[in-house]
């Protein structure tokens, strides 16, 4: 699942970079570079079939199979074995069909490439990898490797959209992407499954476009019923990320709650300086049934802010802000406070006014719906929309233009 916390101009720009990154007539070899390590003293790899260290583009020495070679940081650079190998050192496995496996972390496809790291202390660690084989170690960690082959073909060419709109995001840090929920999250060789495979081979070369360009393919665990508009989390409107229906009623993290007393609300809220008292009441509009036009909500019931009231005045406070006062799961909530179940939006019913009164010592449940952000892909729908029709060989294309709004899926080599 992709986490954002950057700007709507750096994602942009992020989609630019395609233009000279991936000219036309691309081809599968064209590689990308991941960030595996950062700030590190040393690192230590080992092969298989051995290693090949390289300085300057030519081959240094050769480590025998399963030997650990180990690459130390110091302030003039790089060294293997006492030797000065300078600002970069490159780790190639001595057959092509292995892999290298950092000591403490996973095996890779492709080459290790050791760098001084360019804004911190220490040595950062870039696998340098074919798009196509990055991918083998992505799917399976962005979806679990059981689920259907329709859901993993969307999440496969989702994530190539992904890798290839996003190559050389952080080309300050010395790579394109990192391994983790910055971009995507990559388990190497470790992440790779038959199934996996198969969804990658199947759709290779496949990216989404919009306007001849790819597309930002953001996705998230489980949009809670209806995805949002891209404006209502960004601030800025992206055409093909608009609000569209989610079919994951039946999965995981659907709903979830978080019960707390209206005391220990306050002084979380005092805690992040939003401190009013002794609440008293929230001013925020109904959760019901989506498609929402409320002010204050998104089209999908996202909470884009609202107030609370209290003895000692009243605060604004936006629904991201809330949402990581408490910890919870999305921004898709509401507040409920009685005895029996919370009313659920999906049936059209409101059981309360847009002034909702605390009582006091009463535990307050605050409910929701959906795992993420909520923006383009939900992978939970997607699975959802798969299962109830894996027959298709071909579904994974009506998944893909259902969640990102009028695009193309277009054939990048």
């Amino acid at each position: 699942m992709i986490s954002y916390k950057r700007s709507v101009l750096a994602v942009m720009t992020a989609a630019f970079i395609w233009l000279t990154a991936f000219p036309a007539g691309a081809a599968d070899n064209d590689i990308v570079r991941i960030g595996i390590r950062e700030g590190q003293g040393s690192v230590s790899v080992a092969g298989p079939f051995g290693v090949g260290v390289y300085r300057n583009g030519s081959l240094w020495k050769k480590y025998a199979a399963g030997k650990n070679v180990t690459v130390t940081y110091s302030d003039k650079g790089l060294t293997v074995d006492g030797a000065a190998l300078g600002q970069r050192v490159l780790l190639r496995s001595l057959d092509a069909k292995g892999a290298l496996k950092i000591s403490n972390g996973y095996s890779y496809r492709g080459d290790l490439e050791v760098i001084k790291s360019p804004q911190r202390w220490g040595l950062t660690v870039v696998n340098v990898v074919p798009v196509e084989k990055y991918l083998y170690g992505v799917v399976g960690k962005e979806m679990s490797p059981s689920w259907s082959d329709e859901a993993l073909k969307a999440q496969a060419v989702a994530a190539r959209t992904y890798a290839v709109s996003h190559k050389g995001y952080f080309r300050n840090r010395g790579f394109d992407m990192t391994d983790d929920t910055n971009s995507q999250t990559y388990g190497g060789v470790n992440a790779e499954a038959p199934s996996v495979l198969r969804a990658v081979k199947a759709t290779r070369g496949e990216i989404l476009t919009y306007g001849g360009k790819p597309i930002d393919a953001f996705f998230s665990a489980n949009a809670g019923g209806w995805t949002e508009h891209s404006e209502n989390v960004w601030g800025n409107k992206i055409p093909y990320l608009r609000g569209v229906s989610d079919k994951a009623d039946k999965m995981p993290e659907y709903r979830w709650s978080v019960t707390i007393t209206p005391e220990r609300l306050a002084a979380d809220l005092a805690a992040a300086g939003k401190g009013v008292g002794q609440i008293k009441s929230v001013l925020l509009s109904p959760l019901s049934k989506r498609p929402m036009s409320a002010a204050d909500r998104g089209i999908s019931g996202r909470v884009l802010s609202f107030t609370v009231t209290g003895t000692a005045g009243q605060t604004k406070i936006t629904g991201n802000a809330f949402q990581g006062i408490l910890g919870l799961k999305s921004t898709l909530f509401d507040f409920y406070q009685g005895n029996g179940n919370p009313p659920d939006p999906d049936t059209g019913k409101v059981l309360r006014n847009n002034v909702f009164i605390v009582k006091e010592k009463t535990p307050l449940v605050i409910y929701g719906f959906g795992w993420g952000h909520g923006l383009g892909m939900s992978q939970y729908g997607a699975y959802q929309m798969a299962k109830e029709h894996g027959s298709d060989p071909t579904f994974y294309r009506k998944i893909l233009a259902h969640y990102y709004s009028g695009t193309s899926l277009s054939k990048l080599y």
